[in-house]
C-alpha cells in the first residue's frame, strides 16, 4: 500500500514539497544544468525535481536514472518523487551524503561504483543542487569523464549556489587538502590518496567556517 494513498497523505505531501522543502521556490529556479561532455553519458544536475519536473526530463532527455545524494525517508518530497519514478520506470537512487561534514573514503567509493554501473541518461539532485549535487558532479567528472579534480572542481562554484566560507566549505576543504597532497605527490592519484592518505578526523580539526556565511546558508536560505 503506498503512503500516498489517502487524499489527506496526498495533500500533506504537497504541502511539505512546496512550503516546508521549498518546492515553491524550485519550481521559479530550477538550478539545471547539463554536466556531461558530448559523446560521455548524458548527465545533469538540478535541486530537488517535482513531479512536473521529473516527468520533462524524462520526456525531453530520457532520464532513466535519479541519482539523489538525500535520504529515502517518508518526507512528502521524497514520496512524491518516489511515486513518479516509479510510474514511469525511472531508478530513484539515494545515496545521502552530507554539506556539513567531510566526506567519508565509503562514500566516496560508492559514489563511484554507482557512477560507473548506472544506467544513463542520469540527474543528480540534492536539496538546493549547490553543495552535494555539485560534490557529486565532481565525482562524475573525474570518475566516468576522466577529468582531473582540479578542473572538475568547477562543478562546485558559486555558479551553482556554493559557498565555500560556510559549513559546506567542508567540501572545498576536502578537495584542496587532495590537491595540496597531490603537488608534492602527482604520481599519487585521488583514489589512492582517499584510500591510503586521507585523514579525515585530522582534516575536521583544521577547518573553520565564516560566521556571517553560516547565517547566509543556514539561516536565510535553510540548506539542508
Amino acid at each position: 500500500m503506498s503512503q500516498l494513498d489517502s487524499t489527506f497523505a496526498r495533500i500533506k505531501a504537497h504541502l511539505h514539497a512546496g512550503l516546508k522543502d521549498h518546492g515553491i521556490l524550485r519550481a521559479l529556479y530550477r538550478n539545471l544544468y547539463q554536466i556531461s561532455n558530448s559523446g560521455q553519458p548524458k548527465a545533469f544536475r538540478s535541486n530537488h525535481p517535482s513531479p512536473a519536473f521529473i516527468k520533462k526530463m524524462y520526456n525531453k532527455h530520457g532520464i532513466k536514472t535519479i541519482l539523489s545524494v538525500r535520504r529515502a525517508d517518508t518526507t512528502g518530497a521524497y514520496l512524491l518523487e518516489k511515486e513518479t519514478c516509479d510510474q514511469l520506470g525511472i531508478t530513484l537512487v539515494n545515496h545521502a551524503m552530507s554539506s556539513r561534514q567531510l566526506p567519508t573514503a565509503a562514500g566516496v567509493l560508492k559514489a563511484k561504483q554507482l557512477l560507473q554501473s548506472i544506467e544513463y541518461p542520469i540527474l543528480i539532485h540534492c536539496k538546493s543542487g549547490a553543495d552535494r549535487a555539485g560534490m557529486m558532479s565532481v565525482f562524475y567528472k573525474h570518475f566516468v569523464e576522466g577529468e582531473p579534480i582540479n578542473e572538475a572542481l568547477a562543478q562546485l562554484s558559486m555558479k551553482y549556489g556554493h559557498f565555500r566560507w560556510a559549513d559546506t566549505g567542508k567540501l572545498d576543504f576536502f578537495f584542496d587538502d587532495f590537491l595540496s597532497f597531490s603537488k608534492a605527490n602527482p604520481a599519487v592519484s585521488f583514489e589512492e590518496w582517499l584510500t591510503e592518505h586521507y585523514d579525515r578526523e585530522a582534516l575536521d580539526k583544521q577547518f573553520k567556517a565564516e560566521g556571517w556565511a553560516n547565517i547566509v546558508v543556514n539561516k536565510i536560505l535553510h540548506r539542508e
